[in-house]
């Protein structure tokens, strides 16, 4: 892998960590504020700190090299989930950017999975 590829994962992963950080942390913090978003869902309460400890420990792992491949399966997954809880209920312009962000946690995935083997 090429050091500007290389560079690039490296930035999209951080980015990524980013935001699922700031995603998750306040379902952890805060999951009164939460719960009733994922309530009108039709999700139980638990569900959110659930949801929340998912992004932050991916958040970690996708920092992690020897971990990132798992960390971005596992977002992948919350993301989809995701996708289908917004297009279920008729939301189309909120399911495209869990779709955005699979594609891109599918990448560094890749990229992760090429630059070890």
């Amino acid at each position: 892998m090429s050091k500007g590829k290389r560079m690039a994962l490296w930035i999209v992963s951080i980015l990524l960590a980013g935001l699922f950080l700031f995603s998750g942390a306040p379902k952890l913090l805060t999951p009164g504020k939460v719960q009733p978003m994922f309530a009108h869902y039709g999700y139980a309460p638990w569900f959110a700190t659930l949801i929340g400890i998912g992004e932050v420990l991916g958040a970690i792992g996708l920092l992690i090299r020897p971990l990132a491949l798992l960390a971005a399966m596992g977002l992948s997954i919350i993301m989809v989930g995701a996708f289908f809880t917004h297009a279920t209920h008729h939301e189309l312009q909120n399911a495209m950017i869990p779709l955005v962000l699979v594609i891109l946690l599918l990448a560094v995935g890749y990229g992760r999975y090429v630059e070890t083997r």
